[in-house]
């Protein structure tokens, strides 16, 4: 066994060839940027970033990287045009601190910037994963290098144990492993049994009529998109209007469908206490219906329950009700 610790050490010592040695703005930009924008590859959900240095003032730019909602609600006209071209989908504030802001700027000026979706070392130039980006690549070979570091693990223990101690009573270690068993077949059914009732579901189920407000919901990797209009594909997106803010008044049922136009979402919705109260999947050519009334004025936040790809912790929305 002591043979296995330096391996182990080394796995999660090693930098597997030196895939992270990226710059501080590069690897904010990967991970909180890249969702919507490229560089130098064309418009995504919002513009394509290359150039974007030379076109806007950088103190403009750190304030619409860290609050952009803020600008867009002073009527900022650069901020307002913006939201016109790309179909009312605002720029979501994304956490941004100023030094994280200026770094990204940095970058995005400097003449690292364009290859965005490029592993920064020479040695991935010889490879072609058909359009995987630098940070699905770096998972990629972290997740094969602790892969083979546990495969190994296990042949190590697998040889050192070929030779079982023959004093072990088999009949004494099946009446402990029972009885394991038997404790955690208590504490699951138990659980169960105190918080199925508990489920964030509604106890029936209220046909729309007049006094139901519907929402259409489409989710698409990493945002949700919020409309009057039914979504049903990507191309829906570039026509259909968005709205920009949702509020929806106190003690209203809201009744939303819930659709996803590329991979399976999920969509939940917490209140202002972080308590899940709904949730329903998102899930390509096919509408969910999820019924709730909103009884308590506050702000609700909508995050993704599923693992969608690399950016699902970035994939929440929010909306308002007064």
């Amino acid at each position: 066994m002591p043979k296995i610790i330096p391996i182990i050490a080394l796995g999660f010592l090693l930098n597997p060839l030196g895939i992270m040695a990226v710059s501080p703005g590069q690897q904010s930009f990967q991970q909180k940027c890249t969702a919507c924008h490229t560089i130098g590859k064309g418009d995504r959900v919002g513009p394509d970033l290359k150039g974007v240095t030379s076109r806007h003032d950088a103190q403009w730019l750190v304030r619409w990287i860290m609050e952009p909602d803020k600008v867009i609600a002073d009527k900022d006209p650069v901020a307002l045009e913006l939201l016109k071209k790309y179909n009312q989908v605002a720029m979501p504030n994304m956490g941004v601190n100023e030094a994280e802001a200026k770094n990204i700027i940095e970058y995005l000026g400097s003449g690292d910037a364009g290859g965005e979706e490029k592993v920064d070392i020479s040695w991935s130039k010889s490879f072609s994963f058909g359009g995987i980006g630098s940070a699905q690549l770096t998972a990629l070979v972290t997740f094969l290098v602790i892969s083979i570091v546990i495969v190994i693990v296990f042949l190590l223990i697998a040889r050192s144990t070929r030779n079982p101690v023959p004093t072990i009573d088999m009949k004494a270690a099946y009446k402990v492993r029972f009885k394991f068993f038997l404790a955690a077949a208590i504490v699951v059914v138990g659980t169960l049994a105190a918080t199925l009732s508990r489920t964030p579901y509604p106890k029936s189920v209220i046909t729309p009529s007049d006094q139901v407000k519907v929402l259409y919901v489409a989710a698409e990797q990493f945002f949700f998109r919020f409309s009057e209009t039914p979504i049903q594909s990507s191309e829906d997106l570039k026509t259909v209007k968005a709205l920009n803010e949702v509020v929806i008044p106190k003690g209203t049922l809201v009744e939303f469908h819930v659709t996803s136009v590329d991979v399976n979402h999920d969509f939940a919705i917490y209140d202002s206490a972080h308590r899940i109260i709904a949730q329903t999947q998102a899930m390509p050519h096919y509408t969910n219906r999820l019924q709730v009334k909103f009884d308590e004025a506050a702000d609700y936040s909508v995050l993704c329950l599923e693992y969608c790809g690399l950016g699902h912790h970035k994939m929440r929305s929010k909306f308002t009700v007064r």
